[in-house]
């Protein structure tokens, strides 16, 4: 073989290292290529599979507003009727919905704070109506909070007496502080027209009494008359 000159040798050095390169070049491209198709295929994929639970997750999803409560209101109000409220409604927006309260109605002797349930009458009396008190009240399947009418005059006379009578003894009666009215609330020892009003105000600002020892959150009620009121008051 004969032998080749510097100058040779440099040429076919710098020939050979091109090869190379460029082949290594062209291996690169080709593995960037085929990890991109990759990529894009599992993004398509991923893209796919992530909709479908999607749309599955909506399709499974509750309907708003598909449990309302249905009340039926009567007595002084604009339309009396029966209306579909929403869930967590309160005497006040059954009112509303039958069109406001008329300017005889008597609200002073009901809970307009008062959460409503499904099924239930909410009875607005006109002012002036005494016991029997059919005042304004809500009624439902739990508890029926008030009175039955009477339907004579002598049992009409015996209630009126009874109603604005002081109670003094035990057993003698007791009074529902709950429901009870101005007049009614009055035939409680030490209870005139203004702790009586206080208590309706109490009533009506935080919903019904959970207990006799509540009595004491009204301003004028005190430890001392609470024990003189105790035995004539029931829930």
């Amino acid at each position: 073989m004969s032998d080749f000159t510097r100058s040779q040798k440099i040429a076919m050095v710098a020939a050979y290292t091109v090869v190379v390169l460029t082949f290594v070049a062209l291996s690169v491209i080709a593995l960037r290529s085929n990890a991109f198709r990759a990529s894009n295929s599992s993004e398509v994929e991923f893209t796919e599979a992530d909709t479908d639970t999607a749309v599955s997750e909506i399709s499974t999803e509750p309907t708003p507003g598909s449990s309302k409560v249905c009340v039926h209101v009567t007595g002084k109000v604009e339309n009396p009727g029966v209306y579909e409220l929403e869930p967590g409604s309160r005497v006040k927006d059954a009112i509303e919905s039958a069109g406001g309260a008329l300017p005889n109605a008597d609200l002073e002797n009901i809970n307009l704070a008062q959460k409503l349930s499904d099924g239930e009458q909410v009875y607005i009396a006109p002012k002036g109506e005494i016991p029997p008190p059919v005042t304004s009240t809500v009624r439902g399947s739990e508890e029926m909070q008030s009175s039955t009418i009477a339907t004579s005059t002598s049992d009409r006379e015996h209630s009126r007496t009874s109603a604005s009578e002081k109670l003094t003894h035990p057993g003698q009666g007791t009074v529902n502080i709950n429901t009870a009215g101005l007049q009614e609330l009055q035939r409680l020892p030490g209870v005139g027209p203004a702790t009586a009003q206080k208590i309706i105000d109490y009533r009506t600002q935080n919903g019904r009494f959970d207990s006799v020892d509540e009595l004491e959150e009204v301003s004028g009620i005190g430890p001392a008359k609470l024990e003189k009121m105790r035995p004539f008051v029931r829930l």
